[in-house]
């Protein structure tokens, strides 16, 4: 039930020049999983770890997978850039009665990455520059033998306003197949973020829980019983596809001969916002197994200049998820008085409401030459989203497919489909998503992109956006 009461949460946004001056100070703020700091590192192309920048080819995955180090025991051989010695290695023969020796970056690992784009919207014709769109500085590296860290300070274009994001994760990597990452997660089995498209994953995009929704409050003239307040809430409203603070333990092993093989993860998370909204916390996991293609930590040979996105193999898998959002809705509107005199009042009313909730789900990534078909399915149990005792159930699936026409020519198509279940909704049962592209990777750190996002639904035609993109880094 709602009660009278103020309350005002808000999204924090920070002015572009604000923004600036903390990511010139902020420079030990932490990124995502690829990054050109790394190729100065090991003195290589961006295509040794990637088919087509930000999505990592074979070699890549194994390289995440070994705790960002070179596979097979190969990083000091590759490494270029001598890191900075703290501690002689003589120490460990006096540990405990003496620091662990380890070691820091010889250069400064920091990267910088800008995309711009360029739409057009079908709905209202109009077209905007976003240039930038986002923009990024990155970190990450090694800090002697058995931790990694990476982060990311982003400043992005959101509503013509600049909001500023981060991520920091330090990770302890005990043996080439086991770690434990602390910090920002990834939790979802297929990264958004190391996606070719503007366009989400349609999958990751249903949020069950309402922005607003209307409350009632008593009248104080007494002329009608309750006022009618369209609240809105100022929590992160939980969504599968964003990353979340959490602990992890993840790793990889391969298979027979060194050739695929098995990766796993089992986290805590705390579900929704740097500080969580509730006292319950999420978990998750995850189990795939990749048959055939380069081994899931690698063999120790290094990535092919030519033809380094191949990699023929079929990768399938499992993940599921369990958790509970919290969200305080609050508004207010103005009214006449009850009493003589009383002139116009502000009445306030919020309401909370808890859902428990529940996602399983399967994914493929199969690799056939020049072509890559990867997707999932999966299926979310909501208890209570919307506070009204109802539950919903969400099917949402994509399959997406790129094909290499050349190095630098890559075909994008995806299709995809979310289907919920709840009777009081402005949107059709079934949201029908299409994404075609073309991606031109002008050299290995600068990409252009043509895209379209269709919506293919009754009620979502002529809802179409068209843009052209550019994203580079170094």
């Amino acid at each position: 039930m709602p009660a009278v009461a103020a309350h005002v949460l808000s999204r924090s946004r920070v002015p572009v020049v604000g923004a600036m001056l903390l990511t010139l100070v902020a420079l030990s703020a932490a990124p995502a999983e690829a990054i050109p700091a790394w190729s100065r590192k090991y003195r290589t192309s961006c295509s040794t770890c990637h088919a087509a920048f930000p999505k990592l080819n074979y070699f890549g995955k194994a390289f995440r997978n070994n705790g960002y180090r070179f596979p097979g025991g190969e990083d000091g051989t590759a490494t270029k850039e001598p890191p900075v010695s703290l501690g002689a290695d003589a120490y460990k023969r006096l540990f405990p009665r003496a620091l662990w020796p380890s070691d820091a970056p010889g250069a400064v690992p920091l990267a910088i990455r800008g995309v711009s784009r360029f739409n057009t919207f079908q709905d209202d014709q109009t077209t905007t520059f976003e240039f930038p769109h986002e923009f990024e500085l990155l970190t990450g590296g090694t800090l002697g033998e058995t931790f990694s860290f990476f982060g990311e300070l982003e400043v992005e274009n959101e509503g013509n306003e600049n909001e500023l994001g981060m991520d920091a994760t330090l990770q302890y990597d005990p043996r080439p197949w086991l770690h434990i990452r602390m910090g920002s997660l990834t939790v979802h089995p297929i990264p958004d973020h190391l996606r070719l498209t503007a366009a989400h994953y349609s999958a990751y995009d249903t949020r069950t829980t309402p922005g607003s929704m209307t409350l009632k409050a008593p009248n104080p003239n007494g002329s009608t019983a309750t006022l009618s307040i369209s609240a809105a809430t100022g929590e992160d409203r939980w969504r599968f596809r964003e990353g979340q603070a959490g602990v992890e333990v993840w790793g990889a092993r391969n298979g027979r001969n060194n050739h695929g093989g098995v990766t796993w993860s089992l986290g805590v998370g705390n579900g929704q916002g740097l500080i969580d909204a509730n006292d319950h916390k999420d978990v998750f996991a995850r189990v795939a197994y990749k048959f055939g293609g380069y081994g899931e930590l690698g063999g120790g040979e290094l990535s092919q200049d030519l033809e380094f996105w191949r990699d023929d193999s079929i990768k399938v898998g499992a993940f599921t998820y369990v958790g509970k959002s919290t969200n305080i809705y609050a508004g207010s509107t103005l009214a006449i008085g009850g009493g003589a005199g009383a002139g116009i009042v502000n009445v306030s009313a919020n309401s909370e409401t808890t859902n428990t909730f529940r996602i399983t789900g399967v994914e493929f990534d199969w690799w056939a030459r020049d072509l890559n078909v990867f997707g999932l399915y999966m299926r979310q149990h909501d208890d209570d989203p919307r506070g009204t005792g109802e539950s919903i159930d969400t099917d949402a699936w994509f399959v997406e497919g790129n094909y290499t026409v050349y190095p630098w020519l890559i075909g994008v198509l995806r299709y995809g489909a979310t289907a919920q279940d709840f009777s009081v909704r402005p949107d059709p049962t079934t949201q029908k998503f299409l994404v075609p592209a073309v991606v031109f990777v002008a050299r290995a750190n600068i990409k252009f992109t043509i895209e379209a996002q269709a919506r293919l639904d009754g009620p979502g035609k002529g809802h179409n956006r068209y843009l052209a993109a550019i994203d580079f880094g170094f």
